[in-house]
């Protein structure tokens, strides 16, 4: 169904381009009165300008435009899944997380999850802090297991493969210690697996202090498309496209993991090493939109671009691993980052583009550039529409978003020596 989607998104796109050419006004542009004129062999010059031309054309008025109109839609659960609410076990590491670990614990208890299906293992080990306390006052109202033994090593991947240990069901969900699940966010997680050749499945993030300052509301936008797993992870869901999972809420069969040898614990990255070995092995990575959580954004500069470092470095120490396992679909992954990632980026580009040649008289380019720029605002609105609950506003901070975007291209050429694993703050 996804590849009769591209297929039709796209004849609807080139036609309705060619239908324009054709009634266009000569007059009013140089490029279709030169164009006509190589098509009639009268004007070869032009053909480099056209390839050129064309290769815009799909880079990105077929790309955006396709993304625009595959963003219409509601979710793709199995049949017969409404009901469907299995055993799952919920890995939380929470090294001193007394800060947060509270607020989380009380979302599970409000969630609309039967709670004799629902089993919490927080991995609290080495806290010197009250988050083993927090927890245990919980365990009258949730089945919640604390750990507190040592780890024979550091970072997320070890903990969440000694919790792993200690499941008894054969669903895994991994949340952090500081994002809050809603009351269907599980229900809505789980519905997938409903159909036994679904390996994991995925959900979207929210921003909680969206309203903080200018930074977090641009961050607010910008999650709801990208980083969040919004709208993009949507779109690639209904085009059929390969699916990713993050690691803060997805579900995964226990089965695989324990096929795969659980998380690699020597990535900075776990979840792009288990999604390039879901990938390899062909297995199946579905979408949820309704299984939203949310959590609280750096609120400075100063703890943005710590978050953004530990993504980007992590994200490159792990790439030659996951490129041994399938590089295909690495490449390709990185390519659809950095081509929608950076979509609002273009979109200015092409606003500026398209000021220029109203300017100069060049009125058809003008209307494509138009077009380049309005596709990304029209599937952000819709990010916006089902990833933040309707804040149209954060629109506003479009610029902020391109400077996030900017600020994640750049730091793409730092050194990575000296990561590890470490806790952003956020204030």
């Amino acid at each position: 169904m996804g590849k009769i989607r591209y297929l039709m998104y796209g004849a609807l796109l080139i036609g309705i381009f060619a239908v324009i050419h054709y009634f266009f006004p000569q007059s009013w542009s140089r490029w279709i009165q030169h164009t006509n004129e190589m098509f009639a062999g009268t004007r070869i010059d032009h053909l480099g300008l056209f390839i050129l031309g064309c290769f815009f054309f799909f880079a990105f008025i077929l790309f955006y435009g396709i993304d625009f109109l595959a963003s219409f839609g509601g979710a793709d659960y199995p049949k017969g899944s409404e009901s469907f609410t299995p055993p799952v076990s919920v890995l939380i590491p929470a090294k001193d997380e007394e800060k947060v670990i509270g607020n989380t614990l009380e979302s599970f208890t409000e969630a609309d999850y039967p709670k004799n299906n629902l089993e919490i293992v927080v991995i609290a080990s080495d806290s010197t802090d009250k988050t083993v306390e927090i927890c245990e006052k919980y365990q009258d109202r949730l089945n919640i297991t604390v750990l507190t033994d040592p780890l024979p090593k550091k970072g997320k991947p070890a903990a969440l493969n000694y919790g792993l240990k200690h499941t008894s069901h054969d669903l895994i969900c991994v949340y952090d210690a500081d994002t809050l699940v809603r009351k269907e966010t599980l229900q809505s997680i789980v519905r997938h697996l409903h159909n036994p050749e679904v390996a994991a499945t995925s959900g979207p993030v929210a921003v909680r202090n969206w309203d903080t300052n200018t930074l977090t509301k641009g961050i607010a936008l910008e999650y709801s498309f990208f980083s969040g797993t919004g709208l993009f992870h949507e779109i690639r869901n209904r085009l059929g496209r390969s699916l990713w999972v993050m690691g803060r809420n997805y579900c995964i069969r226990k089965e695989i993991l324990e096929e795969f040898g659980g998380w690699n614990e020597e990535a900075l990255t776990e979840d792009l090493h288990l999604s390039s070995q879901l990938s390899a092995a062909k297995k199946k990575v579905k979408y949820a939109p309704h299984a939203l959580i949310t959590e609280n954004a750096p609120t400075t500069f100063k703890t943005f671009r710590h978050q953004r470092r530990r993504w980007v470095g992590g994200y490159k120490q792990s790439l030659d691993s996951a490129m041994e396992l399938d590089k295909r679909t690495v490449i390709l992954r990185n390519f659809a980052m950095m081509h929608h990632g950076n979509s609002l980026d273009f979109s200015f580009g092409a606003l500026i583009t398209a000021i220029i040649f109203g300017i100069t008289g060049e009125f058809f380019v003008m209307l494509v550039c138009l077009c380049i720029f309005f596709f990304p605002i029209g599937f952000y609105a819709n990010a916006v529409r089902k990833y933040a609950d309707g804040r149209y506003r954060l629109l506003l901070y479009y610029f902020v978003a391109i400077f996030i975007d900017i600020n994640m291209f750049a730091t793409q050429f730092m050194s990575i020596k000296e990561l590890e694993w470490e806790k952003t703050p956020i204030e």
